[in-house]
């Protein structure tokens, strides 16, 4: 039986992306001349090296994919380890590897292949989550590009790696490991903010409530355990902020506070960002007419706040416009994952529209003055080689099992 045809929807949706963010790019830097120093000429050049890496990536059989899965897995981590030690450091962090003219990040990759070895764990026949080396193998292939993320200094990176919770709980991961973690962040970053006094007492509450409302009294034991065990991290978290997090990290987290405090300096990137923002109003001050992007007020304008771009010229409409499109292009992601047919591409299809929808959420809220910086790029927005070609990538391999999908359903 023959494969089928590619989705040609999907493609159809990246490459408008794609067409959207080249163009915002010409238009930040002004309309530059043909030179191999311009951003937009370089990410012309990565644009055709995403198309030739699709269509290869497609036509490879997705079973070949599934026999390389490890071994691109360990290959992976090997050239991330590399570059924690060998790479010039860019921004405090060791994560670039410089061949020629081009700059290469094996993070962005190791992405994609993490998503893909996690894929092949899951779908064993003899997977059982209660099975404890079961869960220390999840543990191990999600913590290991982790830690080498964090050896290269690369927290923001490190922090994507999240995204992994979306296929897990795709296939049955317990929804309190994926809330607890985002109640215990919120928690920690409302302890900044409010007295300690003031958290602790809106937790008895909720507690209370759900005891009595939700649980119908039941569990009392437990919910004591709970209400203890959150009064604790809410003590616990001003701590590690002292003295676990670096002084540029809690920098970021107080210039989101208050950009105020030091407008000149760590403050500067958030507010001409709120400028940039404001400026746009409802339809934006039309294309090529961006001045805070032109006149270089706002720093990484064509990488971290390529979005500032996208607003100012083109107002809430048209951010409101682009952030529908992406969003149709991460459902068709998802679609096409539920269509494979197969336990594998379910489940990498899931890893990568989870990678793409964080980098999205925090990207944004970056820009927006909601998240500390933490120099996230939006892909398909931002000028970057390694993250579109990676991204590009992954698309290819998850065409691959889409396409073999008639196979699997009648073989």
């Amino acid at each position: 039986m023959r494969l089928s045809a590619p989705d040609w929807m999907l493609y159809a949706l990246a490459g408008l992306l794609v067409a959207i963010g080249l163009a915002n790019l010409y238009s930040i830097e002004n309309f530059p001349s043909p030179s191999w120093s311009s951003s937009f000429y370089r990410q012309l050049v990565w644009t055709g090296v995403c198309i030739a890496v699709t269509l290869i990536s497609t036509l490879i059989a997705g079973q070949t994919w599934r026999y390389l899965a490890y071994l691109l897995y360990g290959l992976g981590a090997i050239g991330m380890l590399i570059t924690a030690f060998v790479a010039r450091e860019v921004n405090g962090a060791r994560a670039w590897l410089d061949i020629g003219p081009f700059r290469f990040q094996p993070a962005e990759f190791m992405k994609v292949l993490t998503a893909l070895a996690l894929a092949v764990f899951l779908q064993r026949y003899d997977f059982d989550w209660k099975r404890f080396s079961d869960r220390v193998g999840i543990g191990g292939l999600i913590g290991l590009p982790v830690l080498l993320t964090l050896l290269q200094k690369d927290t923001g990176t490190a922090l994507t790696y999240g995204a992994l919770l979306v296929p897990l709980y795709r296939w049955g991961l317990s929804g309190w490991v994926v809330g607890l973690p985002l109640l215990l962040g919120g928690l920690a970053f409302l302890s900044l903010i409010w007295p300690w006094f003031y958290l602790a007492a809106a937790v008895t509450a909720a507690g209370a409530l759900s005891y009595g409302l939700i649980f119908r009294r039941k569990y009392l034991g437990l919910h004591l355990l709970g209400v203890s065990f959150l009064w604790g991290w809410l003590a616990l978290s001003s701590f590690l902020y002292r003295h676990i997090l670096a002084p540029h990290q809690r920098q970021r987290i107080e210039v989101l506070l208050d950009p105020q405090r030091d407008p000149l300096g760590a403050g500067w990137n958030a507010l001409q960002a709120r400028i940039a923002i404001t400026a746009g109003g409802l339809t934006g001050q039309g294309y090529g007419q961006g001045l805070q992007s032109k006149l270089n007020f706002i720093p990484k304008k064509h990488t971290d706040f390529a979005f500032c771009g996208l607003a100012e010229e083109w107002g809430w409409l048209g951010v409101v416009s682009y952030l529908l499109l992406y969003g149709a292009f991460l459902w068709r992601l998802t679609y096409l994952a539920e269509k494979t047919q197969s336990p594998i591409g379910l489940l990498f299809g899931y890893g990568l529209a989870g990678f793409l929808s964080l980098h999205l959420l925090i990207n944004v809220a970056m820009v927006m003055g909601l998240f500390p910086v933490v120099g996230i790029p939006l892909i398909f927005l931002s000028y970057g080689g390694s993250s579109w070609v990676a991204a590009s990538w992954g698309i290819g391999i998850l065409q691959s099992f889409y396409r073999e999908r008639r196979l699997r359903l009648f073989g």
